[in-house]
């Protein structure tokens, strides 16, 4: 049995991940600084270490996968399971495909983010944090070119429709993953609620927005991948993973209904703090196994009727 293709989803949803919790953290991590304007310097303090730590850790990761990425695209090409074998053909991936281009430039762009990362003082963070940020949507352009939206052509109406659902999965997701299992927690022990409805206003407001270029994007590009024909969602592969993405989008949707307008919405007490600490972890848990399936449906060919 041939398990590389398997490790080339994992390896690709991995990547994904780390992306969306570094897009995330940063977005969480200046959300936290305002909400938390007045309040103990040292909790600020002790939180932004370990989102920092958090942050080089996902990193990382991300630096490792892009520099294994190649030995897997060498072998999608050669067919072959040889280790040295497709080792060989690494240079030639790189110097004269696609992939080979956009490997370099999204090198180019984590090469920022780690001199971003390791650079800036604490009087720098939310001028770094922006310019990484930009770092992150350029790294979402790439993708975006790379991927089978460009199968058509670059810069067109597909491939910039994945690019804004890159984005905005990558807000979506990231932002409640953070703050459901790193920040609100911390934040609903806090002796005053008011730091939490800050923040969760904050993430609300945001998610709002991404959410709706998501459910755009999303229905755009799945209408192209599926022919214009709906039968594609039951007869192939990938009409039934993109079925069970919807559905647990659409659990992770009600759950952020219910935390947006029975708690956010509603005046800050200390027992609505912790309710809605656990109604966005359960909320982020979700989110984790969309991010999961998203991985799989991009690695899964597309519908051909």
């Amino acid at each position: 049995m041939n398990a590389i293709p398997t490790l080339s989803v994992v390896l690709a949803s991995l990547s994904d991940g780390c992306y969306v919790l570094i897009v995330g953290s940063l977005l969480a991590d200046r959300w936290m600084h305002a909400a938390w304007r007045d309040a103990d310097a040292s909790a600020k303090s002790i939180r932004h270490a370990a989102l920092s730590r958090f942050q080089v850790v996902c990193l990382g990761v991300l630096t490792v996968c892009h520099f294994v990425r190649p030995w897997f695209v060498a072998a999608s090409m050669s067919g072959s399971n040889g280790f040295r074998e497709n080792l060989s053909l690494i240079p030639a991936v790189l110097s004269s495909t696609r992939q080979g281009v956009f490997w370099y430039a999204n090198l180019a762009v984590i090469a920022i983010l780690v001199a971003i990362r390791f650079g800036s003082g604490s009087g720098k963070r939310p001028f770094a944090s922006g310019l990484a940020l930009a770092a992150l949507f350029v790294l979402a352009l790439t993708k975006a070119a790379s991927s089978h939206a460009a199968d058509d052509g670059d810069y067109t109406l597909l491939e910039f429709s994945e690019f804004l659902h890159l984005m905005a999965t990558a807000v979506w997701a990231g932002t409640i993953l953070v703050s459901g299992f790193v920040i609100v927690p911390f934040l609903a022990r806090l002796a005053n609620p008011e730091t939490l409805w800050s923040f969760g206003g904050r993430l609300s407001r945001t998610v709002t927005w991404a959410v709706i270029v998501l459910v755009l994007s999303g229905i755009y590009t799945s209408d192209r991948e599926l022919s214009g024909s709906l039968s594609g969602l039951w007869t192939s592969a990938w009409g039934r993973i993109l079925l069970l993405k919807l559905a647990l989008v659409a659990a992770a949707l009600c759950l952020g209904a219910v935390s947006r307008f029975r708690y956010v919405r509603r005046a800050a007490t200390t027992a609505r703090a912790a309710e809605f600490a656990g109604l966005l972890r359960a909320e982020a848990t979700v989110m984790a196994a969309v991010l999961c399936v998203s991985g799989l449906l991009a690695n899964t060919n597309r519908v051909t009727l």
